[in-house]
């Protein structure tokens, strides 16, 4: 009966310890910052011929939600798709007049090219 109760105990250790240590590791939001001002500013139309995973910056506004992460970011230049996850809006609100940064990757969706937004930054206004 000892043995049992030993052996319970210890397997129902271990599998506290690595349910602990994969929720600690799923907890991780840490990554490379890099450093955006050494990088040119795209335009939505220069974007539309650039390969996949390209990373752009983009200024301009986000103009309306589409659908759950989907929005319409526009700039001088048109008008074209952005997928912006909860963790990249930083907390922040944002409104279709308020100009932005947008950091992220180009990514070809079958004919169509959209920018996976890896981080929102609200410009200053002037």
């Amino acid at each position: 009966m000892k043995k049992t109760l030993t052996a319970v105990a210890l397997v129902s250790a271990m599998i506290l310890s690595a349910t602990s240590f994969a929720g600690d590791h799923m907890k991780h939001k840490g990554g490379l910052k890099q450093d955006i001002s050494q990088m040119p500013v795209s335009t939505v139309q220069g974007v539309q011929n650039m390969p996949e995973d390209t990373m752009v910056v983009l200024q301009g506004n986000i103009s309306k939600r589409v659908k759950k992460d989907k929005y319409m970011f526009n700039d001088n230049t048109g008008e074209m798709m952005v997928e912006i996850e909860g963790y990249a809006w930083n907390g922040q609100d944002v409104a279709p007049t308020d100009v932005v940064t947008i950091v992220g990757e180009v990514d070809k969706d079958g004919n169509m090219t959209v920018v996976e937004v890896d981080e929102v930054m609200l410009n200053p206004k002037n």
